[in-house]
């Protein structure tokens, strides 16, 4: 009786141990964190909030432009130089704790479709061995190891074995706390799998090219956002001579690499070059696995958030030489992940008009570069509601609202499908005038090809009183270029008193909404006011 009873107590003090081993604890490194808005221009104070070590939200050039985590020495600073600033959480670990919370409730409850949650590495590379098992044309390949010792492992989707064909490869989470990115890519696994019979059309594509996918680039960073931190960013390689951790794994490709664009040297930065071109492991490794796929002909680089498609160059704003095909594809795509859900994505390239920030040493623009092959970078949901909504934080953009988890990868799915099609036929195409009837100034013939006319919003001034933001009348549409042939329609009476009206609802695409979810208002006095409705 006694033995069993030191068994039993044994047995107790494991289970308890185990629990402890396995406790989510990703929040802990924001414990007695704050996520801060510095409202100051002065460039001297930057020295000193780096020497806080504060870890800014996005990853532009100025600390000062995004909102930042900081501690209480941070804030402490901050009073006693009188530097002003808002607070937008002051407890940072409860925000992760609570996503965490959710996603384990969800996850206890039996459900038909798996992309109703997050998921693991684990859980992702258990499902992905599933789908190859139960499909003829889906291969795993293992390509090598992480810096950990993790496979990375690429999914060719193939009919056969046949050399010639046009090749596309696709890759998801190169930022680990991107966690919508690895769901797409895995979905389109999944859903490409599934359609090869049922979906004739589908089918044809697949016979003639073949699809290459990756969805975990980063593996260590990911499964360290789930154990360790939630916002990690990069790898987890150690960097010689120095206690941080981690290269930024899209600023440590061998093409503008060091450029200055949204790059450090410091290893304790979010946005860390690594010490030369592919010094990171597995950007080297994918990198020599894709130049030995024949006839490579685009790629997608899954990332998240700005609800925006991207063609090369990613480093500045010149014209390439392909410049005319860029732009038809990546206005197929707008058009087909666009409609999917009526959430309107938008296409350019570069800055995209300053939605996005240039960077030097990305994915993007070594496959265009070196490789020769069209590529593009996918911002998947949100949209960069900062330029929507002024008190968008930037954090909830990591972690979707679970519900918009499959909305999203359906989305994706048809773009990644407009360029299937285009691999296939090796051109591209886009009807005359207005391809859509019902939407004004959509898709109208321009110099860059048939671009999506919308209205452009004057950002670059400050709202009215009332937050209305005005129209630019003589603008261009965000990221197109308008040979004239596109109508804008600024001709709203302007009765200059104050019982103005809205006379029309249009959402970033320039069509009459048909539900509300984020959308721009015209008044009579041509105003307009960026607005969102969250159920």
């Amino acid at each position: 009786m006694e033995i069993n009873m030191k068994y039993f107590l044994v047995f107790i003090l494991f289970t308890f141990l185990t629990s402890i081993l396995n406790s989510q604890n990703n929040s802990d490194p924001y414990i007695g964190k704050s996520l801060i808005k510095i409202h100051s221009s002065n460039n001297d104070i930057i020295q000193s909030l780096l020497e806080l070590n504060v870890q800014p939200i996005d990853c532009r050039g100025s600390i000062l432009s995004s909102n930042l985590i900081v501690d209480s020495l941070t804030i402490s600073f901050l009073n006693n130089h009188h530097i002003p600033f808002s607070m937008i959480y002051n407890s940072m670990d409860s925000i992760i704790d609570l996503e965490m919370e959710y996603i384990q409730k969800i996850k206890k409850k039996t459900s038909a479709n798996w992309y109703t949650v997050y998921r693991d590495w684990e859980e992702i590379e258990s499902h992905i061995e599933m789908l190859v098992s139960n499909s003829d044309i889906v291969n795993q390949i293992v390509i090598g190891q992480s810096y950990e010792g993790r496979n990375i492992s690429v999914i060719k989707i193939t009919s056969d074995n046949l050399g010639g064909k046009p090749a596309v490869f696709i890759n998801g989470c190169q930022h680990a706390r991107e966690w919508i990115t690895p769901m797409a890519a895995t979905y389109l696994i999944e859903t490409l799998s599934q359609q090869y019979y049922l979906d004739p059309e589908i089918q044809i594509l697949l016979n003639e090219v073949d699809i290459y996918i990756l969805p975990v680039l980063n593996p260590d960073g990911y499964v360290y956002t789930w154990e360790e931190d939630r916002w990690w960013r990069k790898n987890r390689q150690v960097n010689t001579g120095s206690d941080c951790v981690g290269i930024d794994l899209n600023r440590n490709w061998a093409f503008d690499w060091n450029g200055g664009q949204s790059t450090s040297n410091d290893p304790c930065s979010f946005i860390y070059v690594g010490n030369a071109p592919f010094s990171a492991l597995e950007t080297n490794l994918v990198s020599q696995y894709i130049s030995s796929i024949p006839n490579l002909v685009s790629h997608i680089d899954i990332h998240n958030y700005s609800a925006l498609i991207v063609g090369p160059w990613s480093s500045s704003d010149e014209t390439t030489i392909d410049n005319e095909e860029i732009s038809c594809l990546g206005t197929k795509m707008q058009y087909s992940v666009s409609n999917t859900n009526n959430y309107p994505y938008i296409f350019g390239t570069g800055s995209v008009n300053d939605l996005l920030y240039f960077i030097s040493g990305g994915m993007v623009d070594w496959m265009y570069g070196s490789l020769g092959c069209l590529s593009f970078l996918y911002e998947l949901r949100p949209a960069n509601l900062a330029y929507f909504d002024s008190n968008f934080d930037g954090l909830n953009a990591f972690d979707n609202d679970e519900n918009e988890i499959f909305s999203t990868c359906q989305e994706f799915y048809n773009g990644v499908l407009e360029m299937i099609d285009w691999a296939y036929t090796e051109n591209c195409e886009l009807p005359t005038g207005c391809s859509d009837p019902q939407a004004e100034n959509y898709y109208c013939n321009t110099l860059e090809g048939n671009m999506g006319c919308l209205y452009n919003v004057d950002f670059n001034n400050p709202p009215q009183s009332n937050g209305a933001y005005n129209l630019l009348v003589s603008g261009l549409p965000v990221g197109f270029i308008d040979d004239g042939s596109c109508i804008y329609l600024n001709s709203i009476d302007s009765h200059h008193n104050n019982n103005k009206k809205v006379v029309k609802e249009i959402d970033f695409l320039g069509r009459e909404i048909t539900t509300k979810d984020f959308f721009i208002a015209i008044y009579n006095d041509g105003s307009v006011e960026k607005k969102q409705i969250i159920y």
